[in-house]
């Protein structure tokens, strides 16, 4: 009898979930002291909405998604994109045929290299957006690095609810890494993510078939606790005036419906990877939290947990931190999506400064795979 999707997914996310040693009760590590963080590592149980808050939450989204689709359409349209930001070429492989990824080549690449690879994953809230909309980050850093970038597209919410994404990152990346026509070096990979692709990234690579595979991971302010109320996550970040607000700020309950089938545990470190452990994880990580940010305080904490710094580290390192492996950095006066922010209206001045911010985050980011996960500094792990 054949398997649903649904079923094939969960069946799979019980296997993996065995093999990274994740039971429920008493799993957890229980050092965790950041603001946004009560102590609780129990297991919190995702509940049945009722059916007004259902067709509410669905009407919602499904309004977005026609919203945003229509202003990035009308956007290139009449803005189309510079042939130097499109992708080489789309690809589908057979275990995900209908999902298209894009590769971009650098334009110094020589016939005879095997190159690095930066494996791109969209932000949107697990649920908006399409591999797309980096375009023009991917397309920079494989020209300003000359290395191969694959922003990977993954099915998204509520069609397919947790781990369908994972699944489909762990799928793809490895359908890539095979790949005997893309010129790779196998010993030279890296996953990185924006918001939610930044969550999948981290999940993705705790499963077994990529842990030995990827060599580093780079978070681009991503969501790792689903635990946490939106009244928490917003407590915890700085506003500089009663303006200042974050995009879609109440929208937690809804994202939660659209992405996290009811039943489930919302401290799965699957799905909320702030609850990985660090041995589960690739050794080099890269986290990148924006200032004015309601999820700026749990990605901070989890690289302190993962790079397991103590009390005075934690103090040292609130704006930054580099430790091993392990390096973190809080970008000042930006917002969420300040990398990549297509769509939303900005001032020129906010623009400016998001560029800016832009140009030296990659710098950094450039620098540190250059020298860290594909250096020679590889040679001791």
């Amino acid at each position: 009898m054949l398997k649903t999707t649904a079923e094939w997914n969960q069946e799979k996310s019980l296997e993996r979930r065995q093999q990274i040693g994740y039971q429920g009760i008493g799993t957890r590590p229980q050092h965790r002291r950041g603001a946004t963080f009560n102590g609780d590592t129990s297991p919190m149980i995702r509940p049945f909405f009722i059916i007004t808050s259902r067709f509410s939450y669905f009407l919602k989204l499904w309004s977005l998604k026609i919203v945003e689709r229509a202003g990035f359409a009308i956007i290139r349209t009449l803005k189309p994109a510079p042939k130097g930001i499109r992708p080489s070429f789309l690809k589908t492989y057979p275990c995900r045929p209908h999902l298209r990824n894009r590769v971009f080549i650098p334009q110094s690449r020589k016939p005879w290299e095997q190159l690095p690879v930066y494996l791109d994953l969209h932000g949107g809230g697990h649920a908006l957006c399409d591999a797309q909309f980096d375009d023009e980050f991917c397309a920079t850093l494989a020209n300003k690095l000359n290395i191969l970038v694959i922003s990977i597209e993954y099915s998204r919410a509520p069609r397919s609810r947790f781990p369908g994404p994972t699944n489909d990152v762990v799928a793809i990346s490895q359908a890539i890494i095979e790949d005997g026509d893309l010129p790779i070096d196998k010993s030279r990979i890296v996953l990185g993510g924006f918001n939610a692709g930044g969550n999948l990234a981290l999940s993705a690579a705790q499963f077994p078939e990529l842990k030995d595979k990827i060599c580093g991971i780079v978070c681009w302010y991503p969501v790792t606790d689903f635990a946490l109320s939106a009244s928490a996550k917003q407590s915890s970040r700085p506003y500089r005036n009663k303006q200042d607000l974050d995009d879609f700020k109440d929208w937690a309950p809804l994202w939660k419906w659209a992405y996290i089938p009811p039943g489930r545990d919302i401290r799965d470190p699957l799905l909320s990877v702030r609850y990985a452990k660090a041995e589960n994880l690739p050794r080099w990580i890269y986290m990148i939290g924006a200032q004015y940010d309601m999820l700026a305080d749990e990605a901070r904490e989890t690289i302190f947990d993962i790079a397991r710094l103590d009390g005075q580290e934690r103090k040292q390192g609130l704006d930054g931190f580099e430790k091993g492996t392990y390096r973190w950095k809080l970008v000042k006066n930006v917002r969420h999506a300040f990398a990549n922010n297509v769509t939303n209206s900005r001032s020129k001045e906010t623009e400016a400064i998001d560029r800016m911010r832009t140009e030296q985050m990659l710098n950094s980011v450039g620098e540190w795979l250059l020298k860290g996960p594909w250096g020679t500094s590889r040679s001791d792990s």
